[in-house]
């Protein structure tokens, strides 16, 4: 909360399509300004990508888990999983190249099937599940990581904690097709955080007080919720009916994703930052998108594929450097609002969301040093002793992303790669465009443009 608060004060100052890399554009002061805003930009893009994978890849091996639970004599076989996770991604995008008139629907549906699911799943184990004690799901510990310190263990474990709450600043690379961006950005990002935190709250305890009769470390369907549900209720029918609703969750996360890493891309291929800017920041005159941005985020998806086919953990270590590039995005942001934006900006540049200047120190604070803890401890392995095959590589695939896209900086983009101007009183004439184009629309007046052209 403290970060969405953070960060959401801040976009609510600067609502771009950009986000984060716009908002260090900004906030930077002096001649480092190119670099910090290219380097953020690029963490962003990256982080981006990788979160969308997971949610795709998570869709498509808990699809070949239901199918290995209702076909006994079914193998799960590498390349089908790999099937299934590009079948997501070929869904997600093609409803985000051809359905952008019925997403507003689609997202809906996704949140009724979001709140149907919970309510129903949390109803089906409270009333069926084998229950164990409080003392079980509140006070025992157990330390099966291998590492000899319970704090250590228990830091590393944070991970699986962060993972779901990743990809929150996906509304505010929507600000410049969304009315009042001002007030809905922040809105959107501190409210998916609050709602889906107090409903995980409850989903996880419900889940830990069911678990007592299963044996987590050798859950058949390899994913342990499953599991839990089928002992539960003793159904293949049950369980598979309510495993669709999480996956259904993953599928329309996906497909938020891309269109949200999308956006980024587009926006940073607008700054002339990326390769082939100028195909990447073109907008389609019929379909009024992005259409090479989402083509190329699919299309590096896709490729990720291949590398789970061949090699499991170097996959897993790619999609686990969406916590480091999406923490670092959000961190320098951040700080440089703690030290320099907070004592600068006059109070008619803030926007409709304002923490205030003292509450804005303490929660500014709060959020880095859990952002900057975080991310240390994402980059320990989970298990010990350390093998090849449980070592962390997620520093190896991040620094091999920097390197990357530092050697294109000093080569290419820092010759070309416009500084973005965001400034908030020119964001309050945009905002108030953005406003004229909504009441045209809904009165049925032509208009010429697109808020994002």
């Amino acid at each position: 909360m403290c970060v969405a608060l953070s960060l959401g004060e801040i976009a609510s100052i600067y609502p771009t399509a950009g986000g984060q890399y716009h908002w260090v554009a900004a906030l930077c002061p002096g001649p480092s300004k190119m670099t910090a805003a290219y380097v953020t930009g690029w963490i962003s893009v990256g982080g981006q990508i990788i979160l969308t994978s997971s949610a795709a890849f998570a869709a498509g091996l808990q699809t070949q888990a239901l199918i290995v639970l209702n076909d006994d004599s079914y193998m799960p076989l590498r390349w089908q999983g790999m099937l299934l996770y590009w079948g997501v991604l070929a869904y997600a995008a093609t409803l985000n190249i051809y359905g952008m008139r019925v997403m507003p629907h689609v997202n809906i549906l996704a949140g009724v099937i979001h709140v149907a699911g919970f309510v129903g799943i949390l109803a089906t184990l409270a009333a069926m599940a084998k229950k164990t004690t409080s003392q079980v799901v509140f006070l025992d510990f157990v330390n099966s990581s291998g590492w000899d310190s319970d704090g250590i263990s228990w830091l590393i474990g944070l991970v699986s904690a962060v993972y779901p709450f990743l990809g929150y600043d996906a509304a505010c690379h929507l600000a410049e097709e969304l009315p009042q961006p001002s007030r809905n950005v922040p809105l959107a990002m501190v409210g998916s955080v609050f709602v889906n935190g107090v409903m995980g709250l409850a989903y996880v305890i419900v889940l830990l007080y069911s678990a007592g009769s299963t044996d987590l470390a050798n859950a058949s369907l390899g994913f342990p919720f499953m599991q839990i549900y089928l002992d539960a209720t003793n159904s293949r029918v049950g369980t598979t009916i309510m495993s669709v609703m999480v996956i259904l969750i993953a599928v329309a996360a996906t497909i938020a994703g891309i269109m949200s890493s999308s956006r980024t891309l587009w926006a940073f291929a607008r700054d002339r930052a990326t390769p082939y800017h100028e195909d990447l920041s073109h907008i389609s005159p019929r379909l009024q998108i992005p259409l090479n941005a989402v083509i190329a985020v699919v299309a590096l998806q896709f490729v990720l594929g291949f590398i789970y086919l061949g090699n499991d953990t170097a996959f897993t270590a790619i999609l686990s450097m969406a916590i480091i590039g999406l923490y670092l995005s959000y961190l320098l942001p951040v700080l440089y609002m703690l030290f320099h934006g907070r004592w600068n900006l006059q109070p008619h540049q803030y926007g409709t969301f304002r923490l205030g200047f003292v509450p804005g120190i303490m929660l500014n604070l709060l959020g880095a040093m859990w952002m900057i803890t975080v991310i240390i401890f994402s980059l320990f392995p989970t298990t010990m002793p350390v093998t090849a095959k449980n070592m962390n590589y997620s520093i190896v695939v991040f620094g091999g992303w920097m390197v990357f896209g530092l050697l294109y900086y000093a080569f290419r983009a820092r010759h070309k790669f416009q500084v973005p101007l965001v400034d908030s009183d020119v964001i309050s004439g945009m905002e108030t465009h953005l406003d004229e184009f909504e009441k045209s629309e809904r009165a049925g007046i032509p208009t010429t443009c697109s808020p994002l052209t």
